[in-house]
């Protein structure tokens, strides 16, 4: 089973426009709402590769009950704690070309809260073949709580495989993960000069860096490579990222080494943007546009 950790759930709302203007007056052509988190997209597009994946996460209040609502509806198998904060609003506005997301914060998790989202993870851990951490954190957990999670399951023998930012993403990789996924703006911010080789230094064993739709570069331990995303016409990119990261992990599970790994990550990626809601993709466009990578 592949355990992902999202710890910043949203209730998301993407609204669709011909065209959009700032200080305008906009009318909406098309709403969609589902839940979402960098972690909730990982999870779906893992379920649609086919694969066995558990979702942990925490909700709460009203948006947490339309939040677990979705993912039961589909077909997400979750571990889900229940918190007294309100599961965050965020929204997508996608028009003129663009999409620009207005992105709320998670409420702080009581250390109560904190401590029951780790007892959930030990249970979890015990039947996990591979550990995604995907997103930020909120507040309450520590800045060391993605190195806890690490370590934990380094210990038990699990690979980890990170996306995160800032402090959660250097105490991870301080703690030996198997892949770190990250873009070049994280990467300047998290490493500075030193970029792939600080990371490595510091203990990631293997890293993707990537760049919108610009080519994404891997880095296995031995050696540096490029993989070209294909061209597509983005619907939404928005969770192109997290799609990505599902591919890739995907592949690694199925023994991939990490280069094919990356292709069906970055075609999952393009999948994404071809779709309406970030973190979906159509089984039959991966297959098409792993071609093409």
């Amino acid at each position: 089973m592949i355990l992902v950790v999202n710890l910043s759930p949203a209730w998301q709302r993407t609204l669709f426009f011909d065209e959009f203007s700032l200080g305008e007056v906009n009318r909406v052509q098309r709403v969609v709402e589902t839940a979402s988190g960098k972690g909730v997209n990982v999870a779906r597009v893992l379920m649609t590769l086919g694969e066995r994946v558990r979702l942990l996460t925490v909700a709460g209040g009203r948006r947490g009950k339309l939040f677990c609502q979705a993912l039961a509806a589909n077909g997400i198998r979750a571990r889900i704690v229940p918190v007294r904060g309100e599961t965050r609003f965020c929204q997508t506005l996608v028009g003129g070309n663009a999409a620009t997301e207005v992105v709320e914060e998670s409420a702080a998790l009581q250390r109560t809260e904190v401590r029951a989202v780790f007892d959930a993870f030990e249970e979890e851990l015990k039947r996990t073949k591979i550990l995604v951490l995907s997103g930020t954190v909120p507040r309450g957990c520590g800045d060391n709580f993605y190195a806890r999670l690490t370590r934990a399951a380094r210990k038990a023998g699990v690979p980890v495989a990170v996306d995160a930012q800032k402090a959660q993403l250097m105490g991870a990789v301080r703690e030996h993960p198997s892949l770190v996924k990250i873009n070049r703006a994280e990467l300047a911010a998290a490493a500075g000069k030193g970029g792939v080789t600080a990371l490595r230094k510091f203990g990631a064993e293997r890293v993707v860096i990537t760049s919108g739709a610009k080519p994404v570069v891997g880095f296995d331990g031995r050696e540096r490579w490029v993989v070209h995303p294909p061209r597509v016409k983005a619907l939404n990119p928005i969770g192109s990222g997290d799609s990505m990261l599902a591919g890739i992990v995907a592949g690694l599970r199925r023994g991939w080494d990490l280069r094919e790994a990356v292709r069906l990550g970055v075609a999952c990626g393009a999948a994404n943007a071809l779709t309406e809601t970030a973190g979906v993709v159509r089984a039959a466009d991966v297959r098409r546009l792993l071609c093409e990578c």
